[in-house]
Formats: C-alpha cells, structure tokens, sequence
C-alpha cells in the first residue's frame, strides 16, 4: 500500500475549508491537524471535519509526530514566516498565493526549500483544470497551428462597490499590490503553463477607482463578510485593476484583464489563444468546455470527457460527460499530484502543480507589473 499523507491545515477560513474537502477526496490521505488562533474556531472547525488535532499557534503543530505536509491558508502576509517554519523543521508545504509579499520573501523561501530537500507548493489551481491542460496540449502539437496572440481575464465584482473593504486593502497584510498580486498571479501562471514559454516583458497600468473607501466593522468570511453600522473613511493604496501587456519569450504578446470592480462577474477567468488555424477559448464558469474557433467553419464546444480528450489527460476527470467538472476538480487534482509527488520521491511530471521556485517567479513578475505602472515602460524579466 502506498503512504498515507498526513496533513495539517493552518487557518480555516473561506479558502482553508476548501484545502480540508479536497484533501478528504483524495484517497490515502487524512487531515491529522489544524491551527486556528481562535480557539473555538478551531474546535468547532475540527470537530465538524472529524479531526483528532487543533492547535491555536502554529508552534504547537509543529512539535506534533506524523505530519507530511502542511498547508497555509492563511492571510497573505503570513505565509512567508509559516512557509519558513515549516520548511525549516523539514515539512512539505502547500501554501496559498501569493507566495510572499515580496521577491526578497519568496527567493529565501525558494532556496530554503531547496536546503532543507522539501516538497513545494503555491495554490494556482486553475492549471490542473482538465480544459486547461487539453489547450496546453492542442497547443504543443500544433493543432491550432502557429500561436499568434492571445487575451487573458480576470474580473470580479466583489469588490465593486466604495463601501467594500477588508483586510486586503491593508498593504502590511497583502504587499504593495491587490488585485495583480491576488488574481493576476493565476493570470501570469495559466499563461507560460499553456503556452509552455516564459514572460520575458511587461508592461503594466495599474488603476485605484475608488481613491478612499468606506471602512465597516466586518464579520464572516471573504465574499462572505457582514457590515456594522460604523464608518471610516481610509485612504485606498493598491490596485483595484489593471491592463498588463506581456511579451513571451517567442515574440508572442498576450494582453491580460484584471479587475475586482466588474459588475456581474463573479469569478470570470478567460483565456483565449489564436492560432494560424484555429483558436481555443476556456471561461472558468463554464470549465467543462473548451471552444475551437474556427474561421471557414461554425465553431466547435468540446466537453470534459474521457473520448474528447488527450488520453494522458483522462485521469484529471472524476466525472463523466455532463457532469460538469470545476473549480473544486482543479484544486483537487492540484493537490492529488502533489501527494503523489511526495509519495513518489519526485517522480511525477504533470507540471501540475506551481512549487516554490515558480512562485518566485510569480511574485517577480508582480513586482515588474508595479514598477511597469510606475514608470511607464516595459520592464525585462531577468
């Protein structure tokens, strides 16, 4: 029998309750841990999964026996202190994007991993969507013909109004950027994945709409959040959005869409690819299907299933045809490969999953996109 993974998940917010089910869906595995500052959160959290372990400090957890990885879900200014943690005391770690809050972060971060010989892992899960990887592969075999161009978008809404704000406006808990650093990450990664080329060009115009919003006592969970009656008016410092230009390293030029004020869109991620012969687009809200544009023909809608695609594609499908695979597969297959990574010693080559080293890269494209807007110019990438 193969190695049972035994996790343990630090915070159990919003998206922390999301790495706890995928990772029960995932056969030999078991969630052995989490941490939660607040105590009682953290009991009805572990007592609502049926997990044996909570702890209120991640110092605690780490003095436990028996965990193989740990996974960070946690605001974003504490996955760097957590990720070092937890490297340093020899644990493979899953953390959520970004990275870090800077390049500085996320290189110590890189080369610890690689000191200390752990596993890694940054949550860009929209790349193990079973669409996303039949349009990395029609497009390495040249199905489409030539690539010529390409769009990308990101847009939600739920930050749309002067009245939304919550701790991602805080620059001390999510860096200098917001909306490049939280959504244009997954923009940056869907882009060189599928295109199999890296970034070697930016350039950038990041916007702030809503010059000061109202600040609210707030309770609940990201997209969730409940308002008190009490307002401040606070000075808005990060992106509300963006238009990036980005030059791959063929010459090719994607143009990427980044906005967290788009009415109507709730997590509308697009990306489309033109080829000499045909195009391919994939909507996230629609992840099931892929679109092959053609010119001297009506445009052709693939579905996720087992006869339609790539046979060495099959097993990131759980379902069959019509029964829509998703967000929730995606970051499961995500997941699932980088197990199979740990209990495999690294035998696994599906590029399935972002580690810490791709992660850096991320945050230094982030880093250019600011110094892009700042100074209006295209930046190199090194």
């Amino acid at each position: 029998m193969s190695k049972k993974i035994q996790a343990a998940v630090v915070g159990v917010g919003f998206i922390g309750k999301q790495h706890i089910e995928a990772i029960h869906r995932i056969p030999n595995t078991q969630v052995v841990a989490l941490v939660e500052p607040n105590g009682e959160s953290a009991k009805r959290a572990a007592e609502s999964y049926g997990i044996d372990h909570y702890f209120t400090s991640i110092d605690d957890m780490l003095n436990m026996d028996g965990i193989d990885v740990v996974h960070i879900c946690t605001p974003n200014f504490l996955h760097y202190p957590m990720a070092k943690q937890c490297v340093e005391a020899g644990l493979n770690v899953f953390c959520e994007k970004p990275l870090s809050l800077t390049t500085l972060e996320s290189n110590e971060l890189k080369e610890l991993a690689r000191k200390h010989s752990v596993y890694t892992a940054v949550n860009l899960n929209y790349r193990s969507n079973v669409m996303i990887r039949e349009m990395k592969h029609r497009i390495s075999s040249g199905m489409i013909g030539t690539p010529l161009l390409g769009q990308a978008q990101y847009i939600q809404d739920w930050l749309m109004f002067d009245t939304d704000y919550d701790w991602h406006f805080d620059p001390s808990k999510v860096g200098p950027s917001r909306s490049v650093a939280d959504i244009g990450t997954h923009l940056f990664d869907l882009i060189q994945f599928v295109y199999g080329e890296k970034i070697v060009k930016v350039f950038a115009d990041l916007m702030i709409v809503y010059p000061t919003r109202k600040k609210r006592e707030q309770t609940g969970e990201t997209f969730a959040l409940e308002y008190g009656d009490t307002v401040t008016e606070v000075d808005v410092v990060n992106e509300d959005a963006a238009f990036i230009l980005v030059q791959l390293e063929s010459g090719i030029k994607v143009s990427m869409d980044i906005s967290q004020v788009t009415g109507g869109y709730k997590n509308g991620v697009e990306l489309v690819v033109s080829g000499s012969k045909h195009s391919l687009s994939w909507h996230q809200e629609r992840a099931d299907r892929l679109i092959i544009g053609n010119r001297a023909s009506g445009n052709e809608e693939l579905y996720a299933d087992p006869k339609y695609i790539d046979p060495s594609l099959r097993r990131f499908i759980s379902l069959p045809n019509g029964h829509a695979v998703g967000w929730a597969d995606a970051f499961k297959n995500s997941i699932s490969e980088f197990y199979e990574d740990i209990r495999n010693d690294g035998h696994n080559d599906s590029q399935s999953y972002v580690d810490f080293e791709t992660g850096h890269t991320l945050m230094k494209l982030v880093e250019a996109s600011l110094q892009s807007s700042k100074e209006k110019r295209w930046i190199d990438m090194e």
